[in-house]
C-alpha cells in the first residue's frame, strides 16, 4: 500500500524511509477479505478490552471503535460522525463513539460484526451504551462481562468472580461460535498476546533511546493495533518483527528518524486517543519527538503469566491492568513508566465528549510536575482537521518555551 493517499486524505506526513510501515498498516486497515477467507465469527471490542478471551474462542477480535475511525480518518471519510448525529445520536458524545456509530449504523463497518461483547467497570461506559445500540438494530448478540475495581484487600473474592465471569463468557461464545474454549486454546491465545506485548515493549525501549529512531505518528498508528491485534496476532506480530529489525538498523547506525532535531525536546502524550493526527507531525514540525503515549498501555503494561493455570493467569492481569485501578494508583503507576522515558515535557490530551482521566486532570499536572519536574500542555479536540490552528498555536507555544 503506498501511504501517498493517506497523506492526501489525512493531511498528514509520514516516513516515508521505513520500507516496512506501508505493509504494518495496510495489514491493519485491510483485513477485510482475510476476514471473510479465514471464515471466523467476528466479535466486536471495546479499545481497552482485553482480547484473548476472544481469540481463545477461536473468533476474531475487532475494536470497531478505532478500526473504523482510523479508516475513516486515513481514507478521508469525514461523513459517518453527521451520519450518527443525523439518525438522532447526541453530537455531545466522544467523537471516536460517533464515527463508529455512524459507520455500524449506515452498514459502513468495514468489517462485518457477528457479536458485541466487551468489558465493562473501570472501561467505558458511553462505549457501552453505544454497544446497547447497534446491537439491537443489527439484531446481534451482546454480552457484557464485569471486571471489579481493583482494590488489594478484595483480591480473592475479586478474583473468584472475574474468573466465573470469564467461564462464562466463554460458554456464551461456545453457543454462539461453536467452538469451546479449552486450556490449551487460551494458552495459545494468551502466547500470541505476549509476543506482541514483547513487541511493544522493545519498540517502546527504542523510544527512550537519546536518538529515537521512530517518529510520532508512526508510533501512535501501530499502539493503536493494540485494541484487536488486527484479527490475525500471529501475522501482526510477524510484520512487527520485520518493523523492528528496520528500526534496529537505524540504532545500530547512529540514526534518529527523519525530521526529527539534532536535540528534540521529548514530548510524552497521555490520555485520550486524538484524532487530530496533525498533533504528531506538528510536534516534530517544531523541535521535538514522542517518547511514548498510553492509549493502548493497558493492553500491553506486562506479560501474563505463561506458566501457571491461564484463567488463574489471565484473571490475575486483567484485574490489576492500569485502565481497572482507582484514579490515583492508575495515575502513579503511569508516573513510574513516564520515567523511564525522560521525558522533558507532557501533553495531557483530551477529547470533547469524553475524558480518560475525569476530575482528575489537576491532580495529574501537580503530579507530573512534583515527580517529573517538567511542563504539562493540556490540549483538547474534536474531529481530525477542525484543530489544526489550535494544535498547531499550543505545540510551538511549549515546545518554543521548553527548547529556549
Amino acid at each position: 500500500m503506498k501511504l501517498e493517499r493517506f497523506t492526501e486524505a489525512a493531511q498528514v506526513r509520514f516516513d516515508r524511509d521505513l520500507k516496512t510501515f506501508p505493509a504494518l498498516i495496510s495489514f491493519y486497515l485491510n483485513a477485510a477479505d482475510r476476514v471473510k477467507v479465514v471464515g471466523k465469527k467476528v466479535v466486536a471490542k471495546g479499545p481497552l478490552s482485553p482480547v484473548e478471551v476472544i481469540y481463545a474462542a477461536e473468533a476474531l477480535a475487532y475494536d470497531v471503535n478505532t478500526h473504523n475511525t482510523l479508516q475513516a480518518i486515513l481514507n478521508g471519510r469525514t461523513d459517518l460522525s453527521q451520519h450518527a448525529v443525523d439518525t438522532g445520536i447526541s453530537p455531545e458524545l466522544s467523537p471516536w463513539n460517533l464515527v463508529m456509530l455512524g459507520a455500524v449504523l449506515s452498514g459502513q463497518s468495514d468489517i462485518p460484526i457477528d457479536l458485541f461483547s466487551t468489558a465493562f467497570g473501570g472501561f467505558d461506559d458511553q462505549l457501552i451504551k453505544s454497544f446497547q445500540l447497534v446491537a439491537h438494530v443489527g439484531a446481534r448478540p451482546l454480552r457484557f462481562w464485569e471486571v471489579p475495581k481493583y482494590d488489594p484487600e478484595s483480591e480473592g473474592w475479586a478474583l473468584n468472580y472475574l474468573k466465573k465471569e470469564l467461564e462464562q463468557l466463554f460458554e456464551w461464545m461456545e453457543v454462539h461460535t461453536g467452538r469451546k474454549v479449552t486450556e490449551e486454546s487460551l494458552q495459545r491465545a494468551i502466547h500470541f498476546g505476549n509476543l506482541i506485548r514483547t513487541d511493544m515493549a522493545e519498540l517502546n525501549a527504542y523510544l527512550a533511546m537519546v536518538k529515537v529512531p521512530i517518529t510520532a505518528l508512526e508510533y501512535y498508528l501501530i499502539q493503536m493495533m493494540m485494541g484487536d491485534y488486527a484479527q490475525d496476532p500471529e501475522g501482526l506480530h510477524n510484520l512487527f518483527r520485520q518493523f523492528l529489525n528496520e528500526i534496529n538498523l537505524r540504532v545500530d547506525q547512529g540514526k534518529s528518524a527523519p525530521g526529527i532535531s539534532a536535540s528534540p525536546v521529548r514530548v510524552y502524550v497521555m490520555g485520550n486517543e486524538t484524532q487530530e493526527l496533525y498533533l504528531y507531525n506538528a510536534i516534530e514540525d517544531y523541535g521535538g519527538v514522542v517518547v511514548g503515549c498510553d492509549f493502548r498501555l493497558p493492553l500491553y503494561y506486562d506479560l501474563i503469566d505463561e506458566k501457571a493455570l491461564p484463567l488463574e493467569s489471565l484473571a490475575h492481569w486483567i484485574w490489576r491492568m492500569p485502565s481497572n485501578l482507582p484514579s490515583q494508583e492508575r495515575v502513579r503507576f503511569e508516573l513510574n513508566y513516564i520515567k523511564k522515558q525522560n521525558p522533558d515535557a507532557v501533553i495531557i490530551s483530551s477529547v470533547v465528549g469524553s475524558r480518560y482521566l475525569p476530575g482528575i486532570e489537576r491532580l495529574v499536572r501537580e503530579l507530573i510536575k512534583h515527580e517529573l519536574g517538567v511542563p504539562v500542555l493540556s490540549i483538547e479536540t474534536t474531529l481530525p482537521q477542525e484543530n489544526v490552528e489550535k494544535v498547531d498555536y499550543q505545540i510551538r507555544a511549549l515546545l518554543q518555551t521548553v527548547g529556549s
